[in-house]
């Protein structure tokens, strides 16, 4: 993979990060908290739409397959350490949302990347050959 490449996987990463953390930041206190099933079903959309985002930027880049697992990584990076960031200065940066939002949070990115890894990662089934 090319440093060019890489600096559009991690851009892309930073900009998707970005765009959750500010929906949440906007819809966490009246919608996404308002009920925990509600909850799940956001860190569900979430992880889809950076699955989503990140097969676009790897169709975009024509990355191939082998080179997919370092290119999630970098995906992942700037949101992983964006997250950390908010998380170790929650209080700080988000004030009117209440304290246990915090750990509400965490999980959320927590989750919602796993499961991108998890999408993004996975091999494609080989097919049985027509031939007995």
């Amino acid at each position: 993979m090319s440093k060019q490449d890489g600096m559009w996987f991690g851009l892309a990463g930073a900009l998707v990060w970005g765009a959750a953390t500010l929906f949440y930041v906007v819809f966490a206190r009246g919608v996404i908290e308002h009920a925990f099933w509600f909850y799940v079903v956001n860190a569900a959309l979430v992880a889809m739409a950076l699955g989503l985002f990140f097969h676009i930027t790897v169709r975009f880049l024509a990355t191939p397959r082998r080179r997919r697992r370092l290119a999630a990584l970098i995906f992942a990076a700037p949101g992983l350490v964006g997250a950390m960031l908010l998380g170790l200065n929650f209080s700080t940066f988000l004030p009117q949302l209440p304290p246990e939002s915090h750990g509400r949070y965490v999980a959320l990115v927590l989750v919602s990347y796993a499961l991108m890894m998890v999408f993004a990662l996975e091999t494609r089934p080989k097919r049985n050959s027509a031939r007995g």
